[in-house]
């Protein structure tokens, strides 16, 4: 995908460029085995808004703009040459992916293992009904990361955590 952001006199300020895979094509059992999708409930949203409204803590927010491109796929995927970038000495060659991708079906699921892996390993405990609900205790105080897709909410009973 190839796109031009325009200042205000409509001269070309940024060219930006992102590579997409065309997931449409994938077929399911061949290319992947699932799809997967980060959905936080929203009564559990609810219940986290209510708990940091309850005590008084700030809820901060963030959004991973790369988070498709972090995970590590364990399918052998290869995807065709983008259009308007085919190698003049290769045109037939395909790429193969070590890292998920834009427009794959595989690269919400592998984006929540690694974050999963890496909340683990560092002391999180995952929900066991919500799965994108992390906590961490440090003595009296404790941390909770919701995840949604490529957002996620941070809160604290203590805001240097």
């Amino acid at each position: 995908m190839f796109r031009s952001k325009l200042d205000e006199i409509g001269k070309v300020a940024r060219n930006k460029a992102r590579l997409v895979a065309k997931g449409y094509s994938q077929q399911e059992g061949i290319d992947y085995i699932e799809t997967f999708s980060l959905v936080a409930n929203l009564e559990e949203v609810h219940i986290l808004l209510s708990f940091a409204t309850h005590h008084g803590t700030m809820l901060y927010q963030m959004d991973v703009k790369s988070m498709f491109l972090n995970g590590l796929i364990k399918e052998e995927v290869y995807v065709e040459q983008p259009s308007r970038f085919e190698s003049s000495i290769y045109p037939h060659h395909v790429f193969k992916l070590n890292n998920a991708l834009y427009g794959l079906k595989q690269a919400r699921r592998t984006w929540y293992e690694k974050l999963s892996y890496f909340s683990t390993e560092n002391g999180f405990i995952r929900g066991k009904v919500d799965t994108t609900l992390f906590c961490k205790d440090y003595e009296s105080q404790f941390q909770i990361v919701q995840i949604y897709v490529s957002d996620i909410i941070f809160d604290a009973t203590n805001d240097s955590l």
